[in-house]
């Protein structure tokens, strides 16, 4: 499950002029603690992985010596191969037990051990993507098996980004790239943070490892601009932009989304994605062996937001602020399962998407409540000045 914290509207403010205090325990009363139950059952938050040691070696069910390495290194038949140039085949199982050979998903326990010293790092990718928000929606070099269908595919969404707290490395949340040197997140998010204590870390896809073929990049920010208009006890205007000290290198598997125009509508809007992970450390100190979540959701216009948020504990009498968007609101699926700045991105083309929304409060989780965003589309014109005073454009089509 994704990190629920910042979705929940008690908790941010839906009652502000309370002063609420956040439980630090509160990722275990929400979910428990990982089950050590076996089970074929068993699923991706469930338990914690542990990295494979380089050196092991096992049998295969054929009773071949084995060695767990990263998928780019095994051929259709589970040889090793010692080249670089090798970019993976077939499909990953995500799932894990204690009868898996290999603990990480991007390993396949391959025959012919070798010593690790012997391979060749892999060759930096010469791809770069054709525009702004264009998904890879059959992922990049595998696919994935075993998972409960909310998995997102490695590269999938190259615009997604998690954002760390750079003194701790502990997970802050996510935003969403619009430049190779700019970063939209929310300013709930942001607002605990100054330049240099804040990073992000774009191209990552399971927390776990760090074995895939195109590796994760980060960056510091250095500067932080957070709306004037930011209203922390209602989340109004809940929009931040972060300048990072590098541009990140362009990819396959890390681009750029592309901005709506001011004030466009996508109350009509169906098969958006929004994505996040559920982790309350990052890497492998975290309690939840996570991959990058896809949760896809349809709009909802604002008169039937409105009225679905007078039925709650809100009551009759509550306005839906204009710097707000919803969507979802269909039992069980629900972005209440996202990272507060999540983006909410919605398709506009074949396999290319607008940013929409970013992730900012619901109530309660899962049942037919709308979930709740800020509207990216009403904060162009701010986004435009912002990004132009640091020098660069919002044009995410001739991005070079």
């Amino acid at each position: 499950m994704l990190l629920i914290v910042a979705s929940l509207l008690y908790l941010v403010g839906a009652y502000p002029q309370n002063q609420v205090t956040v439980n630090p325990n509160i990722l275990v009363e929400i979910f428990g603690t990982p089950s050590t139950t076996k089970s074929d059952q068993m699923r991706l938050e469930d338990i914690t992985v542990k990295p494979t040691e380089a050196t092991s070696t096992f049998t295969d069910k054929d009773g071949n010596p084995c060695q767990c390495v990263p998928y780019y290194l095994c051929d259709s038949n589970l040889n090793i191969l010692n080249d670089s140039d090798a970019t993976g085949w077939g499909k990953l199982d995500v799932r894990y037990g204690e009868d898996d050979n290999c603990q990480e998903t991007v390993e396949l326990c391959c025959k012919n051990p070798i010593t690790m010293e012997e391979v060749k790092p892999p060759k930096p990718d010469p791809k770069r993507p054709k525009g702004c928000g264009y998904s890879n929606p059959k992922g990049l070099d595998f696919q994935l098996t075993g998972g409960n269908g909310n998995e997102a595919q490695f590269g999938e969404f190259p615009w997604v980004v998690a954002l760390l707290d750079a003194l701790n490395e502990s997970y802050v949340g996510v935003g969403v790239l619009l430049h190779p040197q700019i970063v939209m997140t929310a300013g709930h998010k942001a607002a605990s943070f100054g330049a240099g204590t804040l990073k992000v870390r774009a191209g990552e896809w399971d927390t776990q490892t760090n074995k895939e073929r195109l590796q994760a990049q980060e960056r510091v920010v250095v500067q932080i601009e957070i709306r004037n208009d930011f209203k922390a006890g209602n989340l109004h205007n809940d929009v931040a932009l972060l300048r990072l000290e590098q541009p990140l290198e362009l990819a396959e598997h890390i681009n750029v989304i592309c901005l709506p125009s001011a004030g466009e509508d996508f109350s009509r809007s169906k098969n958006c994605v929004a994505n996040g992970w559920g982790k309350d450390l990052f890497g492998q100190k975290g309690r939840y062996a996570v991959i990058l979540k896809k949760v896809i959701l349809n709009m909802v216009d604002r008169d039937t937001c409105a009225s679905k948020l007078r039925e709650t504990r809100l009551g009759k009498h509550f306005k839906l602020h204009e710097s707000f968007v919803c969507a979802g609101g269909e039992a069980g699926v629900d972005t209440c399962q996202g990272d507060g700045g999540a983006p909410l991105a919605c398709p506009f083309e074949e396999n290319r998407y607008k940013l929409t929304g970013l992730v900012a409060w619901g109530i309660s989780c899962g049942d037919n409540i709308p979930g709740v965003y800020a509207n990216v589309a009403m904060f162009r014109a701010w986004v435009d000045r912002v990004v132009q005073s640091w020098g660069f454009s919002t044009d995410g089509n001739n991005i070079r």
